[in-house]
């Protein structure tokens, strides 16, 4: 049997199918098994939801909805437990002395950001070899493309409102989405001036964004229809009244996450949110013709390299 690549799964959706892309391409350059550890970081992101530092997370893990080929580690193996938890640490701070690491992490730069590093695996005298972070860029795994998007096909077909289906694949269509509750979701019981003053900045920046995708595409392809979605339309939809051809993609029928990326999935265009979500579902869509837009001044990862080259910058 081969050695052990095992990677702790933590967050939400979005940043899970990062880490996974990211292990599952380097298990695979350096002809490891990959494990998935799937108690140990949502344990710990129950914790501190158990603190309400978070309104709307309900940490679990989310990526046994796509066909994965990676092995789940035993739970027993895992770094479970307080105990076992103390022993990670004490690993960690014993592998910063060796030469050949067991445990590989992200890079940071002078000002504490991470950014897009080739992981390097010298020969470890230890079997199993440790993966942890978000590694938030496509370069840890845009040679394995094809592999990536058989990885992420989903197990069993998704329950969709077909309104909204047919309504994507017969237009034009954009995908928008608008994050809501940047930085107010978190630590809900500190409703901070600060917080809530970054938030408003937050919003006002994707809503140029938006709105400036929307002048683009109308300019760039013929009859375009935009499918905004959202994690929260309360008072969403006033601020597009005046705009035509835009549909709030807003009822679902059992599983607004997954009908969600499902439809943002398929569109053929995107102007893409400051979001893990909305990043994924852009750039799994194969479509060869599709145009991506980002937003030029809003990166939502403490990783300088999130979004793609070939995206175009407004």
């Amino acid at each position: 049997m081969r050695n052990k690549l095992i990677t702790r799964i933590s967050n939400g959706l979005g940043n899970q199918m990062f880490l996974y892309a990211t292990a599952y391409t380097l298990a695979k350059k350096e002809n490891y098994d990959l494990f998935l550890d799937i108690y140990t970081g949502i344990n710990h992101d129950i914790e501190k939801n158990k603190k309400k530092r978070f309104k709307h997370y309900n940490p679990k893990y989310e990526l046994d909805v796509f066909n994965l080929s990676a092995n789940i580690l035993n739970k027993y193996s895992q770094f479970e437990t307080k105990l076992n938890y103390i022993r990670r640490k004490i690993y960690i701070l014993l592998d910063k002395l060796r030469i050949n690491k067991s445990f590989i992490f992200e890079k940071k730069n002078i000002d504490n950001n991470f950014f897009y590093s080739k992981p390097v695996i010298n020969l470890s005298s230890f079997k199993d070899l440790y993966i942890e972070g978000y590694f938030e860029c496509e370069k840890y795994f845009i040679d394995y493309r094809s592999d990536i998007l058989k990885e992420f096909s989903f197990k069993n077909k998704i329950n969709f409102n077909k309104k909204y289906y047919n309504d994507i694949i017969n237009s034009n269509s954009v995908s928008l989405a608008f994050r809501s509750d940047r930085f107010t979701e978190r630590y809900s019981d500190d409703l901070s001036i600060d917080k809530i003053n970054k938030t408003k900045n937050f919003d006002d920046k994707q809503f140029e964004f938006i709105i400036n995708s929307i002048n683009f595409f109308k300019q760039k392809i013929s009859n375009p229809r935009f499918f905004l979605f959202s994690d929260n339309f309360d008072n969403l939809e006033s601020k597009f009244v005046n705009i035509p051809n835009i549909i709030f993609v807003k009822n679902f029928l059992s599983n607004k996450v997954l009908e969600d990326f499902f439809l943002m999935s398929i569109c053929k265009n995107y102007a893409v949110a400051p979001t893990s979500f909305h990043w994924w579902s852009a750039w799994l869509n194969n479509n060869p013709d599709k145009i991506c837009l980002r937003p030029r001044n809003i990166n939502p990862s403490s990783n300088i390299d999130f979004w793609p080259d070939n995206w175009i910058k407004i």
